[in-house]
Order: C-alpha cells, then structure tokens, then sequence
C-alpha cells in the first residue's frame, strides 16, 4: 500500500483482443437479429475466437452471415458506450446473458448491436478490418463457429495462400485446382 508502480500496455495484444472482441458483437448482433439466435458461449482464445448459438444455421447461411458482418465493418459505424438510466435502460432492446444490476454499460456496434459488456471494444467497425468464419461445428443443438478478425485473419489467409503455393508447386497443378491433382 502507499507504492507507485508503472504499467506497460501491451497495445498490439490489447488491440487484438479488441478486434476479434468486436467482431463477435457484430456477428452475434447480426444473428440475433435475422435468426433470433443468442449468443450463449464465447470463447476468445490466443488462435481463434468461437462463438456458440442455439440454434442451427446452413453453411449457406453462414456464409450471408459472414458476408453481412464483413459489410458493417466495411461501412466503419461507430461503436459507443453508455450507462443509461435504469428508466432507458427498461425501454431497451439489448443483447445480455444475466440478470445484471447498478450502472449497466451498453455497448452499441452502429446497427448492428446492443449488448450489455464491460469489455474493451474498437471505436469503428472499419477497425475490425475483416471477419472471416474458419469452421462449424454442431453444438448442443445450435452451432458453434471458429472465427478470426484483423491481423488475425490476414496472418492465416498469408499461411493458407503459402501452403497452396506449395503444394500446387508439387502436384504442377494451378492454385485452385490442388485438390483434385491431391
């Protein structure tokens, strides 16, 4: 007690976490609206982020779903913050998994969200950079989906795009046709 001590940011991790963070806001926002699905798991973790629904969705509908989130963050909306009044906050439409009490702050992705989170977020979509969704799985009668956003994103497309380089070099096959020369 009573010490002065120095804290370092570790910004490229924080703004990380912030970008795969905020595309799940996106994503779960977006299924929340078209499908009524909630988000009822989340998983941020060091190599991909996964996001459980309850309920079932084609990979057609995955597809239009991702194709959806990438449109927000391509239109750079604002995200905000607020503490409405507990009056406001009962005329609210938000995305929550709790009962929640006190000052309940509400994190708004432009059109797409309302969520109650005391996570940090960007301040625009556009900072996402991009979304892409990895893999499905069923789960508990809904889906789970793999997601990465950002840099996270474009360092697994340049390690994807190398391996195809690769193997198309070895099978004498153009990129897009390896898998039928495998």
């Amino acid at each position: 007690a009573g010490a002065t001590s120095t804290g370092v940011l570790d910004w490229a991790f924080r703004f990380d976490n912030m970008q795969q963070h905020s595309g799940e806001h996106i994503l779960s926002g977006i299924c929340y609206a078209w499908k009524g699905y909630h988000n009822v798991g989340f998983h941020l973790g060091p190599e991909e982020t996964t996001i459980d629904f309850d309920g079932p969705l084609t990979a057609e509908e995955i597809r239009q779903l991702e194709e959806k989130a990438n449109e927000v963050v391509w239109k750079n909306e604002p995200v905000t913050i607020s503490y409405p009044t507990p009056e406001a906050l009962a005329q609210m439409d938000y995305r929550s998994k709790k009962e929640l009490s006190g000052a309940i702050r509400i994190v708004k992705v432009g059109d797409s969200d309302v969520c109650a989170c005391c996570a940090p977020h960007v301040k625009n979509t556009g900072e996402v950079g991009m979304l892409k969704v990895l893999d499905i799985q069923n789960y508990k009668g809904g889906v789970r989906l793999s997601i990465l956003c950002g840099f996270r994103a474009l360092l697994d497309y340049r390690i994807v795009r190398r391996h195809l380089r690769d193997i198309s070099h070895i099978t004498s096959a153009p990129m897009y046709e390896t898998a039928e020369a495998v």
